[in-house]
């Protein structure tokens, strides 16, 4: 060959060893994933031990390990609304060994409550599916006169301001629900925000607040006792813990839904093989009578879905409570 000849072939030689370079690498790729999974699964909880969402993610867990036959491990990354432990598992290799359970709108919600979140709360994670779903209860002091959510939005609106709500803080949940509503409804309450869940039972029932939109596990035994009177469940259907209570859009406000939906989520760059495997894990494990009955103990109803179902979701839940956040002005932190 001559030396042109030589620099004339170059390029054709070089190209067939790229080929066979991308060939090798997608081969790896492609056995790393009919491998999957080969060393223990992380679950990560933004949140405390001992609390619901560490239970559902204990319980799910513990199928995912005997369906799989490979250890899968519970980290409890609590701190700053949940987002400590989302930017953990949004940093991680997106390799499928690293998933973060949580809940859609204290999620989603983060990006307007808080300054330079380390991570999108939708576009730095691919969803796996969702596992279940809870409405959340309005319940009122019995000195409330106001048996009906109906009465309640009618006394409301004859003394605007005068019936406060407790929320567990400001941004969460049960404010954001409750801002919500009262945008629904038209009417005014004085915010009276609280530190957790805990304190704001403990003073719907002394009286020193009038009502909160929280969490059905923490007010039925109260409701039960009589000690609090439920007005409307949050969700699209009834409760099956109380068939008795009507919806919100039952009570007159049709386009009013909030419930939590709990998912499973990994970094953004998952291979799409692991994905779907791990979503069909999630689908068997939630047919389970002991997912089931685990979540029922926790007033959370097992449902699955497509990972591009609960992204969808995630995309929409982040618009509804964006727009929430910034009509009632919350400011960063």
């Amino acid at each position: 060959m001559t030396f042109a000849g030589f620099f004339g072939a170059w390029p054709r030689f070089s190209l067939l060893g790229l080929a066979a370079c991308f060939a090798s690498a997608a081969a790896s790729v492609v056995a790393a994933q009919s491998t999957y999974p080969n060393k223990p699964i992380t679950i990560v909880v933004p949140f405390s031990p001992g609390g619901g969402t560490d239970a559902m993610a204990r319980a799910v867990g513990a199928r995912l390990q005997e369906q799989m036959g490979t250890p899968v491990v519970v980290d409890n990354r609590p701190g700053a609304g949940g987002t400590i432990g989302a930017a953990f598992a949004a940093n991680s290799a997106p390799d499928g060994y690293t998933l973060l359970i949580l809940n859609l709108v204290p999620h989603t919600s983060s990006k307007g409550l808080y300054k330079n979140l380390p991570f999108d709360p939708v576009k730095s994670f691919n969803a796996l599916g969702l596992v279940g779903d809870t409405p959340y209860v309005i319940a009122v002091n019995p000195s409330v006169k106001a048996k009906t959510l109906e009465e309640f939005v009618a006394l409301a609106k004859a003394k605007p301001n005068s019936l406060n709500y407790g929320s567990s803080g400001v941004g969460g949940v049960s404010h954001l629900s409750t801002e919500l509503f009262l945008s629904t409804a038209d009417i005014k309450l004085t915010h009276v925000p609280y530190k957790g869940d805990g304190p704001v039972v403990t003073d719907l029932i002394g009286g020193q607040i009038d009502v909160t939109f929280g969490n059905v596990l923490a007010l039925l035994p109260h409701i039960r006792a009589g000690k609090l009177r439920a007005l409307a469940v949050t969700g699209d259907t009834r409760s099956s813990t109380m068939p008795d209570v009507p919806t919100v859009k039952e009570s007159g406000y049709p386009d009013y839904v909030v419930v939590g939906q709990f998912g499973f989520a990994v970094p953004v760059g998952t291979p799409e093989a692991i994905i779907q495997k791990l979503n069909h894990e999630l689908v068997e494990a939630v047919k389970s009578p002991e997912i089931k009955e685990t979540f029922s103990k926790q007033g959370v109803t097992s449902r699955s879905s497509t990972p591009a179902g609960m992204q969808e979701m995630m995309v929409g839940a982040q618009k509804k409570w964006m727009k929430i956040i910034q009509d009632v002005g919350i400011d960063p932190n």
